[in-house]
C-alpha cells in the first residue's frame, strides 16, 4: 500500500516490519472507529507525517503494512513561526485578524482542518466579536498543537512568559487562579499611598449612584487582596508585548503620566512598563463581584458590561485614575465595605480627546482598527471633573488588586 505526506489529525501507532525495495515497510495500527476507506495519519521513522488508507476487509485493531520511501518528500512549511502566520493574516498591522476566509486557509495549511470558513473561524473566535488578537491566536495554536515557534520580535522562540515580581503560584498550570492578602506592612502602605494620592474632592452627577450626594472626605483602606490568574496574565503579557512593539515603531507615540503614577513605590514594586503606557487604573465594583473575579469564577469582562460601563467615548471598558471617580461606581456591602479593582492597563498609543461632546463611534473605530490602543477622555479639562480611560480589548487589562475600604465623611 502506498502513502503520501499529510498533516497531523491523529497519531497512529506503528512498528517497523521489514526492509523493502525503495524503502521500508511499517505496520500501522487501525484505531477504533476507523472504517474501510478511512485515511490514517502517522509519522514515519524520519518524522514525516504520512497518510494511509484503510483497505477493504480490515477492521479496528488490525495492522496494515505501509511502504515508506527511503526519501519521503518533505513539504516546506509555509510559515516558520506563529508570528509570521499572524502577520500574514494582519497585513495592515492592526493587531487583529478579521479576515475569516484567510484564517480558514491558514488553519487548513497548519492543521489540515476541514469545514466551512465560518466553522473553522468559530474554533478561533471564542468570544464571537468578529476579530482575534495575538494572545487569542497563540492560545488557539497551543490548544490545537500547532508545531511552530512563537517567533514574536523580542520574545524567545519558546515564547517564555515573564511573570510579575510578586508572583507566588505555579507558572505551568493554565487553570491556576490564586488570591493573596496583602500582609506586608510596606506593601500595604504603598496601597494606602495610591488611594491618598489619587483622591480628589470633586463631585459629578454619577455620585448619586452611591446613595449619597456627598463626596467622602477620605477613604479608609481596610484590606487588600492581590490576584494571580495564569491564563489571564499570559494573554495580557502577550498583548502588552505586541503593543510595546507597535509603540516603538509608532510615529507620534507619547508617554503619558497618570495620577496613579504618583504612587511611585508601588509602580516600582510591580515593574510597570512606562514605554508602552502601562498604568495602574481603578474600576469600581461590588465586594461580591470582586471576590468572584478574584476566585476565577467570575468574568471581569462580563462585570464591566453593567451599569458601570459608559458610552460617552464608545462601548468599551472604563477606568479612572482617581479613587474618587472609581468610588462613584462602587457598592457597599452590609458591613459598609466598598471595593475597587486596581488593574494593570496596557494603554499603548493613547488617543487624547478633550471635546465636550466627542464622536464616540469615531473614537471607538480608531481603537478597533488598531490605529490607536486606548482613549483618554479629558473631562478634567473640559468639565472640571475627572479624566476617563477607555479600553476596547479585554486582553489589555489584568486585575492586580481588589481594595476593600470605607467611605469617611468627616
Amino acid at each position: 500500500m502506498g502513502c503520501e505526506e499529510s498533516k497531523p489529525d491523529q497519531t497512529q501507532e506503528w512498528t517497523e516490519a521489514q526492509p523493502a525495495e525503495g524503502g521500508r515497510r511499517i505496520e500501522v495500527l487501525i484505531p477504533d472507529g476507523a472504517v474501510e476507506g478511512a485515511q490514517l495519519d502517522f509519522k514515519s521513522p524520519d518524522g514525516v507525517w504520512m497518510k494511509a488508507t484503510v483497505p477493504e476487509g480490515y477492521n479496528p485493531g488490525d495492522k496494515i503494512s505501509v511502504l515508506v520511501p527511503d526519501e519521503a518528500p518533505k513539504k516546506e512549511k509555509k510559515f516558520k513561526s506563529l508570528h509570521q502566520a499572524f502577520q500574514h493574516m494582519d497585513k495592515k498591522f492592526t493587531g487583529y485578524i478579521t479576515d475569516h476566509s484567510l484564517f480558514a486557509e491558514v488553519a487548513k495549511d497548519l492543521l489540515g482542518l476541514e469545514g466551512t470558513t465560518e466553522e473553522i473561524w468559530s474554533t478561533l473566535d471564542q468570544d464571537g466579536n468578529g476579530q482575534v488578537n495575538w494572545p487569542e491566536f497563540v492560545e488557539w495554536a497551543e490548544a490545537n498543537h500547532v508545531e511552530l515557534e512563537l517567533g514574536a520580535p523580542g520574545l524567545g522562540a519558546d515564547g517564555a512568559v515573564a511573570f510579575p515580581p510578586l508572583w507566588q503560584g505555579p507558572k505551568d498550570d493554565p487553570s491556576f487562579v490564586g488570591q493573596y492578602d496583602v500582609e506586608d506592612d510596606d506593601h500595604f502602605k504603598e496601597l494606602i499611598e495610591l488611594v491618598r494620592k489619587t483622591y480628589k474632592k470633586v463631585w459629578t452627577r454619577d455620585r448619586k449612584k452611591t446613595g449619597s450626594d456627598k463626596v467622602p472626605a477620605s477613604f479608609e483602606l481596610v484590606k487588600a487582596k492581590r490576584c494571580e490568574n495564569l491564563k489571564d496574565w499570559k494573554r495580557y503579557y502577550f498583548r502588552r508585548h505586541q503593543i510595546a512593539h507597535a509603540c516603538s515603531h509608532k510615529t507620534g507615540f507619547m508617554k503619558r503620566p497618570v495620577l496613579t503614577s504618583e504612587a511611585k513605590k508601588l509602580s516600582k514594586r510591580q515593574g510597570l512598563r512606562g514605554h508602552c503606557n502601562e498604568w495602574f487604573l481603578f474600576h469600581g465594583t461590588s465586594p461580591e463581584a470582586a471576590k468572584s473575579i478574584l476566585s476565577g469564577s467570575g468574568d471581569f469582562t462580563i462585570s464591566l458590561a453593567g451599569s458601570a460601563t459608559g458610552t460617552l467615548y464608545g462601548r468599551g471598558t472604563y477606568f479612572a485614575e482617581s479613587i474618587t471617580k472609581a468610588d462613584e461606581y462602587a457598592k457597599e456591602d452590609d458591613d459598609g465595605l466598598c471595593c475597587v479593582l486596581v488593574c494593570r492597563v496596557a494603554a499603548g498609543h493613547v488617543l487624547y480627546n478633550d471635546e465636550v461632546t466627542p464622536d464616540a463611534d469615531k473614537l471607538q473605530q480608531s481603537c478597533i482598527s488598531g490605529e490607536t490602543h486606548s482613549i483618554l477622555g479629558d473631562r478634567e479639562k473640559c468639565r472640571g471633573t475627572f479624566k476617563e480611560f477607555v479600553i476596547f480589548d479585554a486582553d489589555q487589562v489584568y486585575v492586580e488588586y481588589a481594595l476593600f475600604y470605607r467611605r469617611k465623611y468627616h
